[in-house]
């Protein structure tokens, strides 16, 4: 230690505070050096007393919620500062609770304000004293006490020397604790990565559990010798040991109770496996830990082993000759345990993956024999070909056993299609002949519930005559449903013991659906089938009337007309008013009616027309129904709005005539607007264009939009607007023949728009 003029040499101020910067500048160098705390207690002690002048000094360490001696230097015979407790009233607690040092300069000082200090603890106060706390990040590390033989006024600049001498000790004393941290670590790090080694050697390869479990307990008989070490299993809801040191066969009693089980609320078990961390417990106590036989143990670990996430065993290690577990014991046991719990993992996972594999295989096997199924149900027209194949494929991908569809005929089963050999000639024959309805469970659970039943382990005794069943283990019965009713029961039976697994189910489930779906098809296509050909002759009938009809009242028309024509002739030149009303009414009424003739004309050609396919050009065909209107109406001012049209797939003459009837009723329903404005254009739909004509007229009441398209059916009066209500419904007709639909909009005095959807072709 270097040598300081003494603190009572005639100096002013300054040179006092440089005395005592020039020891911090010492003690931060020689501070920086060190790595041991009693080195740290040396420096620290050494030079307070030699700047100060102090007699004696020490330093007292928090460890364990106390204050312990850690060094002593000077005199301290009867010293007042002993080890305690961080809790009631004294200067070092006081100190390191307040953070702020406690300065005693004269005699009595230190006793007045602690009277029962010197009571408690047996020793004298010095003259006077400071107690100075050491604290690092807000966490308490201890306090340094400095004593006076003589009364001690303390300058401002001992004060700041105190506080930064605190100040240094208290870091460079955490420095040497991280610094034994971390070789503490090291050896724990590089313990366990022994004991990891020895393990991983022992069980390289290895993937049964148990085999596992006796490789770790092996290697923890190297490294702990002469401990017991036990692996258990949840079972029951108990903890059953399974693997277990030689020891324990000298141990009878102790051998039974953990092999019969442990409860889960056994103390010792019940904390891991709350806290899902290993626990140590030294001073081992029988009782209270609830594990009878146990006496000769002095201390025990349990580690929780969690697979899956979830903790499925125990491993527990215990001793008989040390009463704690240190650090590096805890070290060596977590790590090779928990390369256990690792490696029971991974087989878990391979397990898990394995059986995944599996899964898959037969899922893709369902797949193959599904696609194709569906492929024969989609071109077979024959129930019963649709039956034998779906059973044919179920059986396939399953283990021997057979396959059967039941129905009820009278009040019994039948079963009418079967796969397989059900290896008892007498339960075929039985099948044939038909069990009870109502006394066959497996038959008529299905059948009221509708839904599947799987049956993991079958109970022949709850069917009807189980000595024809005795054989099966595992069975299956699905309703195959037809228009929401059950048509019968397709049952699959297995020789061997074979939970049903998620693919079984989604196979068997699947295919009967799908034997569902083809049937109801087949029944649907026979019913349309014969609904398309009365429709049809119903349509020819209907077709041919029209025609004739409309033929048949040309004649009487013409003569309406042509003679109502010759009357008036023949007639004096004046007639009065009534009589050319009268003459006016019937020729109008010849003329309407020649012109609703002429409609159904129309529409019985649209309807009996062959449809030629070809591209045709919208635009094109609007723009000549637009010159056509223009040159028969060109007094009108219409406003033409036409965008760009597509190319669609049809029959060019009759979309001219559906054009045709949507424009001319846009410009009739406009002709009391100035100016009449008409939109035409098209909207892409993904797998359809809509081809749409927008006007500015009279409009239409919503409510009536159905009748639109109805054949002679008229939204405004006949004197209001001319018509016969046939053009628009002609056009349903004709679009309707393309794949498409009608489309109309309006509200009254607001415009309309008509249009109409046609599909894309294919390509």
């Amino acid at each position: 230690m270097t040598d300081f003029p003494p603190p009572n040499s005639p100096h002013s101020a300054v040179g006092q505070a440089t005395h005592l910067l020039t020891h911090l500048q010492k003690v931060t160098q020689a501070l920086a050096a060190v790595r041991q705390p009693d080195a740290v207690f040396d420096i620290i002690l050494g030079d307070a007393l030699d700047a100060l002048g102090a007699i004696s000094g020490v330093v007292l360490l928090v460890e364990q919620a106390q204050l312990q001696v850690a060094a002593r230097r000077g005199h301290d015979d009867a010293s007042v500062w002993q080890a305690g407790d961080l809790s009631g009233r004294r200067p070092s607690p006081d100190a390191l609770r307040l953070n702020t040092p406690l300065f005693f300069p004269q005699s009595g000082d230190l006793v007045a304000a602690y009277p029962e200090l010197e009571a408690r603890t047996g020793g004298v106060a010095a003259v006077a004293s400071a107690v100075l706390p050491m604290v690092e990040d807000g966490r308490p590390l201890g306090v340094i006490v400095l004593d006076f033989r003589e009364p001690h006024s303390f300058t401002p600049d001992e004060e700041h020397f105190l506080r930064t001498l605190a100040g240094q000790c208290a870091l460079a004393l955490d420095r040497t604790r991280l610094s034994d941290d971390l070789e503490r670590q090291v050896q724990d790090r590089t313990v366990e990565l022994e004991a990891f080694v020895q393990f991983t050697e022992a069980a390289d390869g290895e993937t049964d559990v148990l085999a596992l479990a006796g490789r770790a307990v092996d290697v923890l008989s190297v490294l702990f010798p002469g401990c017991t070490s036990v692996y258990y299993a949840l079972e029951d809801g108990l903890w059953r040991a399974k693997v277990y040191t030689s020891d324990l066969k000298a141990a009878p009693a102790l051998l039974s109770t953990i092999q019969a089980g442990i409860p889960l609320d056994t103390p010792v078990f019940a904390r891991p496996l709350q806290l899902g961390e290993p626990v140590f417990v030294d001073g081992w106590n029988p009782e209270r830990e609830q594990l009878p036989h146990t006496e000769a143990y002095r201390s025990v670990a349990v580690y929780p082993l969690v697979v899956g996430g979830t903790v499925q065993a125990m491993f527990a290690l215990g001793s008989k000759d040390t009463p704690r577990w240190s650090a590096h014991h805890r070290a060596v046991f977590r790590s090779v345990v928990r390369s256990l719990g690792l490696a029971l993992e991974r087989t878990e996972t391979a397990r898990q993956l394995a059986a995944q594999n599996a899964e898959l295989r037969a899922r893709t096997r369902a797949l193959e024999g599904f696609a194709a199924l569906t492929q024969e149900l989609g071109l077979s027209t024959e129930p019963e070909v649709l039956i034998q194949r779906s059973l044919d494929l179920v059986l396939s991908l399953l283990p021997p056993g057979y396959a059967v569809f039941s129905q009820i005929v009278g009040e019994r089963w039948h079963a009418t299609a079967l796969v397989g050999d059900m290896r008892k000639p007498e339960l075929q024959a039985a099948m044939e002949a038909g069990f009870p309805v109502g006394q066959t469970p497996s038959l008529d659970l299905p059948h009221q519930t509708k839904e599947p039943l799987f049956q993991d382990h079958y109970d022949p005794t709850r069917d009807i005559a189980p000595e024809l069943v005795e054989h099966l283990s595992t069975v299956a019965t699905l309703p195959v449903l037809v228009n929401g009713e059950v048509k019968g029961i397709f049952s699959t039976a297995l020789f061997s013991v074979r939970p049903w697994s998620v693919a079984d189910q989604a196979v068997l489930r699947t295919t009967v659906y799908s034997l569902g779906l083809a049937l109801e098809r087949v029944g649907h296509a026979q019913q349309l089938t014969a609904q398309r050909d009365l429709l049809q002759a119903s349509n020819e009938e209907l077709e041919a009337f029209t025609y004739s009809v409309s033929h048949d009242l040309r004649t009487p028309v013409r003569h309406i007309i042509s003679f109502g024509d010759l009357l008036r002739r023949s007639l004096p030149e004046a007639l009065d008013a009534r009589t050319e009303r009268y003459f006016g009414i019937v020729s109008k009424a010849a003329l309407t009616l020649n012109t609703l003739i002429d409609g159904m004309l129309e529409v019985s050609r649209a309807s009996r027309q062959p449809l030629k396919a070809e591209q045709v050009r919208l635009d094109r065909v609007v723009q000549a129904v637009i010159q056509k209107v223009e040159a028969n109406q060109p007094q009108r001012q219409i406003d033409w709005q036409i965008r760009a049209l597509p190319m669609v797939t049809g029959d060019v003459e009759l979309l001219r005539q559906v054009i045709t009837a949507l424009i001319d009723n846009a410009v009739k329903y406009t002709r009391d607007r100035e100016p009449a404005v008409i939109e035409v254009w098209a909207e892409d739909r993904g797998q359809s264009w809509a081809v749409l004509v927008r006007d500015n007229g009279v409009g239409f009441n919503p409510q009536y939009s159905g009748k639109l398209f109805t054949m002679f059916q008229r939204l405004h009066r006949q004197e209001d607007f001319e018509g016969a209500g046939v053009s628009l419904a002609n056009a349903r007709r004709i679009v309707v023949r393309h794949g498409g639909t009608m489309t109309a909009e309006g509200q009254p005095g607001a415009g309309a728009t008509f249009g109409f959807i046609l599909p894309r072709a294919p390509g």
